[in-house]
């Protein structure tokens, strides 16, 4: 009977949420949007660990004339290995994936993970900010789960990203050193696998 109690609390406490903890409270959940970023033509410098596989070359991120958002991704010597487009209406579009890539849990991995650091679905229905001790977390429901964004309690300073189940993060983010609204560093994590992305910010001469 003991050796069942012990289990029961293993399963319960393992499939508790991290977020019960919070409590949640009211705010401008507007206030985030300043820490947007603004992408008009900048290149990163980028590597991908993913599962033992290691790539690296260049990200361009890019606001076009429509509004849209592209995101390609190519080596050091030009060859493209993904060229994907965001629309302002939470539209999303290949534009070209290499074959090795091309999987649907890929891409939308992908997906999700630049609309987490782009800041898209925010404003979102059913919206809302939680507190724990001195960060909030400003929530903003997604498809499956949800997009916070961590700061601090007066919301000056953008501490962190998270895109989580209804349970723990699955994938934390982090954009530090933002001029104008550009951050010189992204680091995108996964929690559930070994899959990292690194970008780090290319300064026009």
């Amino acid at each position: 009977m003991r050796y069942l109690l012990f289990i029961s609390f293993i399963v319960l406490c393992s499939c508790s949420s991290e977020y019960r903890k919070m409590r949640k409270v009211s705010g401008d959940i507007g206030c985030i949007q300043k820490f947007k970023p603004v992408f008009q033509g900048t290149t990163y410098r980028t590597t991908v660990d993913v599962i033992g596989k290691h790539l690296s070359g260049l990200v361009l991120i890019k606001v076009m004339p429509d509004s849209s958002t592209r995101v390609v991704f190519t080596s050091e010597i030009g060859f493209k290995f993904f060229d994907f487009g965001f629309s302002r209406d939470s539209g999303f579009k290949v534009y070209y994936i290499i074959q090795q890539m091309d999987k649907q849990a890929v891409t939308t991995t992908l997906r999700k993970d630049f609309e987490l650091i782009m800041m898209y679905h925010t404003p979102a229905k059913g919206s809302f900010i939680l507190k724990d001790v001195e960060k909030y977390y400003y929530g903003f429901p997604q498809e499956k789960g949800y997009n916070f964004y961590i700061t601090d309690s007066s919301c000056s300073q953008l501490i962190g990203m998270q895109r989580s189940s209804k349970r723990k993060a699955v994938v934390e983010a982090i954009m530090l050193g933002a001029d104008k609204n550009i951050p010189d560093t992204i680091g995108i994590t996964h929690k559930n696998f070994n899959f990292t992305i690194g970008l780090k910010r290319i300064e026009k001469k």
